[in-house]
């Protein structure tokens, strides 16, 4: 095999490692969004059981909303980060397509060093589906039982 040959197998071997290195970023990012839900779900109903179990006031059940708010603002920053990794792995992709230079952007993820970019897209995460909806429901199905249930 010439070195030309070996470089090109070198840097497809590269590309592969470069783009798997995204997808395990993209992947732990989306599992701990998932982990966010879980320990919500988790915490909220433990602490509505101790509320039931103490015999405490139906103001008290407002308690849970905390930690509802804290993992919704956990789980759209999660959110923010993989959309951004998905940016910078169709960014990759799209210089290979186009024949571009793309030595110099292997093994670095491009926009993640960003703060504002971070803060927006955490922002943006805000009016996702995937996370205002279920923190939604989960607070009103609170605020439902807070108001049925006599704490």
């Amino acid at each position: 095999m010439d070195n030309k040959k070996k470089l090109e197998v070198l840097e497809i071997s590269a590309v592969q490692s470069h783009i798997s290195m995204l997808q395990g970023i993209i992947n732990r990012m989306a599992a701990n969004s998932a982990n966010c839900k879980n320990w919500t779900v988790t915490l909220v109903a433990a602490m509505l059981v101790l509320l039931v179990d103490k015999n405490m006031q139906i103001p008290n059940a407002w308690i849970c909303l905390v930690p509802i708010a804290l993992f919704y603002l956990l789980d759209c920053y999660y959110l923010g980060l993989e959309r951004l990794c998905i940016a910078s792995q169709n960014k990759f992709l799209k210089r290979i397509y186009n024949d571009e230079d793309y030595i110099e952007s292997l093994y670095k993820v491009e926009g993640l060093k960003d703060k504002c970019k971070q803060f927006c897209n955490t922002i943006k995460a805000m009016n996702s589906v995937s996370t205002t909806l279920f923190y939604l429901i989960v607070a009103i199905a609170v605020l439902l039982l807070g108001g049925i249930i006599k704490f």
